[in-house]
Order: structure tokens, then sequence, then C-alpha cells
């Protein structure tokens, strides 16, 4: 109101409210504007490549609440390589476990835009298995889930609703439906991003009937160097009547890897 006042001023002062109109107004327009200008495309873009070239290390406990309950730890590190084909390759690691030989996951991910590589190593044998072309267990958290793919955003339908408030955070909200090949929908999940770091902050996932079956969110942020991170996350499955509680701890950035890590192999 101060503020107010003091533009507002009378007639009989000598502050020049006439200038500051006339060029503060423009100016603001401009940048409401611009504000404006970028499409869900955009944000998710900017999502998936927030990350690009910082090699980082993390460990996560998970605890599971239901019929059975499970408690699992792992850690997770990250690598951008300089090779002129990959994009990414990530490695998974069971820890605290008393098998012999824990099962691990690696994933590599292409420049060009060809489909993503997974394997797994089995827990006691170590076979190594190329899974690809398998889908993923949903009970079970994965980061994928707060995270998007050049596919999503190129055969995806986006939308873009007002901001909103998540935590301290004002976030883009992204809805991303998936359409069949007849032009159904076959499911569809509602991002919110955070405005300046594009950390998706809360995921929900529904039907294609669109009924609300699963939810991540994150809470409990932190900066690490200018990068944001969430230090806790809850997944709530509707489906299975099962809560999953994440912690996230021991964030490394830029770690020494041994590259021999990334290369999938049996155990």
């Amino acid at each position: 109101m101060a503020v107010l006042a003091f533009f507002l001023a009378d007639e009989s002062s000598k502050i020049p409210t006439v200038n500051f109109y006339q060029y503060f107004l423009p100016i603001l327009f401009f940048t409401l504007l611009c504000a404006d200008n970028q499409t869900a495309e955009d944000i998710l873009l900017k999502s998936l490549h927030r990350m690009d070239g910082i090699d980082h290390q993390l460990k996560v406990d998970s605890k599971s609440s239901g019929k059975k309950k499970k408690e699992k730890h792992f850690q997770a590190s990250f690598h951008w390589p300089s090779d002129e084909r990959l994009l990414r390759q990530t490695r998974i690691i069971s820890i605290e476990t008393k098998q012999k030989k824990p099962s691990s996951f690696w994933e590599h991910r292409y420049k060009d835009g060809t489909k993503a590589k997974k394997w797994i190593s089995l827990p006691v044998t170590g076979k190594l298995i190329d899974i690809s072309d398998k889908k993923t267990g949903k009970k079970d958290f994965s980061f994928a889930e707060l995270g998007v793919t050049e596919e999503d955003i190129r055969s995806n339908v986006h939308q873009l609703f007002p901001q909103e408030k998540v935590d301290n955070f004002l976030a883009y909200v992204v809805e991303s439906i998936e359409k069949s090949k007849t032009g159904g929908t076959k499911g569809s999940k509602k991002l919110w991003i955070d405005a300046d770091s594009y950390m998706i902050l809360k995921v929900e996932f529904y039907t294609g009937r669109g009924r609300l079956y699963r939810s991540v969110i994150c809470s409990d942020f932190k900066y690490f160097e200018g990068i944001l991170f969430p230090l806790g996350i809850i997944v709530q499955d509707l489906k299975s009547k099962t809560n999953i509680q994440i912690t996230i701890k021991d964030i490394a950035l830029h770690p020494e890897f041994d590259m021999n890590m990334f290369i999938p192999q049996d155990q």
C-alpha cells in the first residue's frame, strides 16, 4: 500500500508519475506476454532436459504399506557420456540386502531418439536379461514416474492449465493424454512442474475413463549447487491400496564413476 500511495501522490508533488506509467506499463505488459507464451510441450521439454550433462548419484530408501509391507534400498547413478550416440546411462543397484548377488538395473538412452535399452540382472543367479520390450511393474516406485520421455511429448496430446501452488512453489499444470490408434483415450497424467527449476513436483495418473488410480507427491525440497531435489516422495496407489514412502539421501553431484558400472553384464 505504501508503494501505491507513493505513485498516487497529488499533483502538487514533484514525483514524475506520468513518466513512470509511460515506461513501466509497456515493460510489464511485455513481461506478462512472454511469461504466458510457453506451450505445454515447451515446459515438458525443459523438464525432460533439466539435468542434462550433470552426473549425479543418490541413495533411495523405500517403505511400502498394505497387505505386504516391503522395505527396499537402492543406489542410483546417472551419467551423461561423451559418446556420440549415447545420451544418458543409468545404473541402479540394490543395497543393504542379504542376497549374495542382488539385482541390478541398467538403462541406456540415445541421442537419435532410438528406443531406450534396459537390462536387469536376476537375484541369486546374477544372469543378465534384456527387458527393453517388457513393461515394468506398476506397484513399485520408479523414477520414470517423475519424468517424461521424448516419445510422450511427441505422441501425446497436451493441455496447459492455470498455474497452481505446490508446497511453496508456483507450478505449471500440464495434462498429458495418451491416445489409442482409434483416437480414444488410453490414459492420462497430470503434472505439476516448478516454474523456476522445471522439476516435477507432483503427478496424478488417470485411467482412460478419467478415474484417478495413482499419485506421486514430492516433499522436503532442498537445493544442491542450485539444483532442486525432493528428499521425500509419497506414492499412493489406489488400485492396490498401497502407500510407498520414499526417502532420498546422500545426493552427490559430479561424482567420479567407474565407467564399467554402466556396462550391462552378468553379476
